[in-house]
């Protein structure tokens, strides 16, 4: 294959995994559904080649799972898979605030998504309450500057946007207090120059995330 071709058939991976990702984000590609790489091809009027590559891609991510002899499926998690990316998340973030206090560096871009948080506790809008938590923390890791941690957190925060999708969805009404609170108590661990009561309190809030749905079903049972 000539390096024109290679370069091309490069380019056109790149293009049909952005497509599916959109497709799979923004839930035009459900949980569990198949994605035909021959399907796909047709509809794009491209060879298989670069889908096959862009789905092996979507597979190593995480938002495609395949079996042998089976079509891709994009991915449905479980309460476990749940458990165990948000371990992964802790040990990401855990290094990110640990680094923003030893730097005294103070995040960026978090406001706008805490607004987000205030607006979807008012609407009872489950969707965008996950998402503004996404976008939260997303906003805490990147204002690391680290660049390698910033891309593994932004694809495990990406098959946590998935998950949404796939297990049962929920606002909790104090969300937005919960992460005002997160930047108090790192304002504080900066000041001190002592990471520990920022990641006492972050290990409280990752690793015990879906306890939030029991909390939230208990509430809207007294209301």
């Amino acid at each position: 294959m000539s390096e024109t071709n290679v370069q091309r058939t490069q380019s056109l991976t790149e293009q049909v995994h952005a497509e599916l990702k959109r497709r799979i984000l923004d839930g035009r590609l459900a949980p569990g559904s198949e994605v035909r790489d021959s399907v796909i091809a047709k509809s794009m009027g491209i060879s298989r080649v670069p889908v096959r590559d862009a789905c092996n891609l979507l597979v190593q991510s995480g938002l495609l799972s395949k079996q042998e002899h089976h079509p891709y499926r994009v991915r449905e998690f479980s309460e476990a898979d749940l458990g165990e990316l948000q371990l992964i998340r802790w040990g990401y973030e855990s290094v990110a605030v640990r680094h923003l206090v030893r730097a005294h560096v103070n995040p960026q871009g978090v406001r706008e998504p805490l607004d987000r948080m205030r607006v979807a506790g008012e609407d009872g809008d489950s969707d965008e309450s996950g998402q503004a938590d996404i976008d939260f923390h997303r906003a805490l890791v990147r204002s690391t500057g680290l660049l390698e941690l910033i891309r593994r957190h932004d694809s495990l925060m990406t098959q946590l946007s998935l998950s949404m999708r796939t297990l049962p969805a929920f606002v909790v009404p104090t969300q937005e207090y919960r992460h005002r609170e997160i930047l108090d108590v790192l304002q504080e661990s900066q000041a001190a120059s002592d990471p520990a009561p920022i990641l006492r309190l972050m290990s409280t809030h990752l690793l015990t995330a879906r306890s939030d749905v029991a909390e939230n079903d208990q509430l809207r049972s007294k209301s």
